[in-house]
């Protein structure tokens, strides 16, 4: 049975918090998960500026000011937002990606889902073994 690219992204993501562990900074999660998507054979932007752009209503385009996808993959077109936290997935992570799918859409690229994945960092009560990732769609 082959995986799906989001299952494949997530075991990707597993592996490194696996070997890493918790409680590195999110650039360090990051530099090795975009090592890993590389080996899956993924083509990728990291930190990808996206102009976040306001037509006026005299029709003049501004340019308000950029925007960074953590991980961009292209050709399946999957925006992935990462995080280090302690805390569980926020509403907030929910909206920023939304934001990038936005955006995106205004450029015609069109995303139909993002992955925002947590390396959980240890806290007073526990130090968690597992990442946290939440699939989000994007309502075009």
């Amino acid at each position: 049975m082959e995986q799906t690219d989001e299952n494949r992204i997530i075991e990707a993501s597993k592996r490194v918090y696996q070997q890493l562990g918790c409680g590195h900074n999110e650039h360090i999660y990051h530099k090795a998960l975009v090592y890993e998507l590389n080996c899956l054979g993924y083509n990728l932007d990291t930190e990808m500026n996206l102009l976040v752009k306001y037509k006026d209503s005299k029709g003049n385009t501004h340019v308000l000011a950029s925007e960074r996808i953590d991980v961009f993959i292209h050709g399946i077109n999957i925006v992935l937002e990462l995080k280090a936290t302690a805390k569980p997935i926020q509403s907030q992570e929910f909206a920023q990606i939304k934001k990038y799918f936005n955006e995106l859409n205004k450029l015609n690229i069109i995303c139909s889902y993002g992955i925002i994945i947590n390396f959980p960092q240890p806290s007073a009560k526990e130090i968690p073994s597992e990442i946290l990732s939440q699939i989000v769609k994007n309502d075009i």
